[in-house]
């Protein structure tokens, strides 16, 4: 097992796709799993679950995704403590609805001279690790180790695909994530009621379902610009806050 193995995997556990980790890493998606199956064999283990929404880690893969942490970041430490001359790359930690606008469309952090982590609210939530230099979140964050610095907002709308209604037969399409404020809101249209409501745990995976006709969801606007899409409540719109916080200096 390589240590680019251990990146692969901390990948794979946080985005909960395979296919999504081969973009990200510019990988054949063949040899992302060839070297997840590789890591299993090792350790004689099933790491993950595959399903239609994605990959969903098991105990054990649980318990190696905090050894795969504790190893790189033990790695970043002694590369920086033996070549201290080098300048090393901001770790900035966001969602991947803020990092596909921020990074991808906006480009306002470049993936030359930074690494990503994309963690979803509750995860960033239960952040520990103070090597991590940004943290950009629209989560309730408070850590006494960073200070916020800037504060903005994600327009966003409920919206079906194009040619569709608002009805009954449609589910509305949220997210396991409970500090994710897109679920809180979509509760909050629906009173609650989980009747009508779908988990999808892949914000890729929702995106999808509604381009095909197939659940309404409350989307950030820079998603639904294209004709594939028509919001279903033009007098109902929402800017979900979102802050970036630096490090505290020690």
């Amino acid at each position: 097992m390589q240590l680019q193995d251990l990146e692969i995997y901390v990948q794979l556990y946080e985005q909960h796709s395979i296919n999504r980790v081969a973009k990200l890493m510019g990988f054949a998606q063949s040899n992302i799993t060839a070297r997840l199956h590789a890591i299993e064999t090792e350790f004689d283990v099933e790491l993950f679950t595959r399903s239609y929404q994605g990959i969903t880690p098991t105990k054990n893969g649980k318990q190696f995704y905090q050894y795969a942490q504790s190893v790189l970041n033990a790695t970043r430490k002694i590369r920086a403590q033996m070549r201290p001359s080098t300048v090393s790359k901001r770790r900035i930690v966001m969602s991947q609805l803020l990092f596909n606008l921020l990074v991808v469309k906006q480009k306002q952090y470049s993936l030359a001279q930074n690494t990503f982590d994309l963690l979803s609210s509750t995860e960033i939530l239960a952040l520990s690790d103070n090597e991590v230099d940004i943290v950009v979140t629209y989560a309730n964050f408070n850590n006494s180790d960073y200070q916020e610095i800037a504060t903005d907002y994600l327009p966003a709308s409920f919206v079906v695909a194009s040619g569709l209604e608002e009805d009954g037969q449609l589910p509305y399409l949220v997210n396991s994530d409970r500090h994710c404020p897109f679920r809180a809101r979509t509760l909050r249209r629906l009173n609650h009621d989980m009747t009508n409501i779908q988990e999808i745990d892949s914000w890729d995976s929702i995106i999808k379902l509604v381009k095909n006709g197939l659940g309404i969801a409350l989307l950030p606007d820079y998603l639904t610009a294209s004709d594939e899409f028509k919001r279903i409540d033009s007098k109902h719109r929402f800017k979900v806050p979102y802050a970036t916080f630096t490090k505290v200096s020690q």
